[in-house]
């Protein structure tokens, strides 16, 4: 009777995964084959206009052969992923380090800066023109995800 009751709660576990995304999104998710949708993040999607083209676009906690990243979901059909085996700049090929994530739509942060042999410089301006994903470690440092015109970029914060 265990088994049952454990099967019956993960099975409803992955459908919620998959109800709440908008059918778009769950399209391009169930077509990915390098990951998988995760729950390392809460919540286990974050929507915004991330790329400044005036549709709503879908970020979602993935996970790759046990590298966990971030997958953008873009309304025009592209999807670009930040972890999960992938490098990132500073956030790494896993994000495994991070335990929150939430929108940054502010129009401008700070970021840090670094001297050739790893010592932090200091910081810089950065003015932002679309919402950015702030992924950090509760007590520690993180960054920014944030498309920049033209790419992804991570912008570093946090020591």
């Amino acid at each position: 009777m265990r088994i049952t009751i454990l099967t019956l709660l993960l099975f409803f576990h992955v459908q919620v995964f998959a109800q709440d995304l908008p059918s778009w999104a769950e399209a391009q998710l169930n077509s990915a084959q390098d990951f998988q949708q995760s729950d390392f993040l809460s919540p286990i999607f974050i929507e915004s206009d991330f790329n400044g083209d005036g549709e709503n676009d879908i970020a979602i906690p993935v996970v790759n052969e046990d590298k966990f990243g971030i997958a953008f979901f873009l309304k025009n059909d592209s999807v670009f992923v930040a972890g999960a085996g992938k490098s990132f700049g500073p956030g790494g090929n896993d994000f495994s380090w991070a335990d929150e994530w939430e929108i940054f739509d502010k129009e401008k942060t700070y970021q840090i800066t670094f001297k050739e042999n790893g010592e932090i410089d200091g910081e810089e301006e950065v003015l932002l023109e679309n919402p950015a994903i702030s992924i950090r470690q509760s007590e520690g440092s993180g960054g920014l995800v944030y498309f920049n015109g033209e790419k992804f970029v991570w912008i570093h914060q946090g020591g």
